[in-house]
């Protein structure tokens, strides 16, 4: 339970200022684990691209609204084969696991998002994705998936 020190004018804490902090809570995001997608489960959904094992995910946050993962490359870099299929970061976004769900039920609005970061170079990445607000009612989110997903944009030099 999280605890926030609230207070009115009287010295007592009313159920909107309650109400207040929760949101506040909710909007400042937490932390789920993060996880890469297997090159079998890639296969499985017919990615047939490079390995989502480049991908070094450190963070997975949440919020009532978005999911935000952050990472780097494997090796600190990711080789120009990548580059050639134009793949991006795609996150997943999945509720605990429910009865005829046993992965749990995909909550990201868009998890192929137009604003997915290509993958290439050396650094860091960063994608986001909405959450689908109607499909939360099923559970909040407990886990992140992201994979390496190829668009077939080849992203070489101009």
């Amino acid at each position: 339970m999280l605890t926030l020190g609230c207070s009115s004018a009287a010295g007592t804490a009313t159920s909107t200022e309650v109400k207040t902090a929760t949101a506040t809570a909710t909007v400042l995001g937490r932390s789920v684990p993060v996880t890469v997608q297997s090159d079998a489960a890639m296969r499985a959904a017919g990615n047939h691209g490079p390995s989502s094992s480049i991908l070094v995910p450190r963070s997975c946050t949440v919020t009532a609204t978005k999911a935000v993962a952050r990472g780097t490359y494997r090796g600190g870099f990711a080789p120009a084969v990548y580059g050639r299929y134009g793949d991006v970061v795609d996150l997943y976004v999945f509720s605990r696991a429910a009865a005829g769900n046993p992965a749990g039920i995909q909550l990201a609005g868009e998890p192929f998002t137009r604003n997915a970061p290509f993958i290439g170079g050396n650094g860091s990445w960063t994608v986001t994705v909405p959450l689908n607000k109607s499909l939360l009612s099923f559970g909040a989110p407990s886990r992140c998936l992201v994979a390496a997903q190829p668009t077939m944009d080849f992203q070489g030099a101009p």
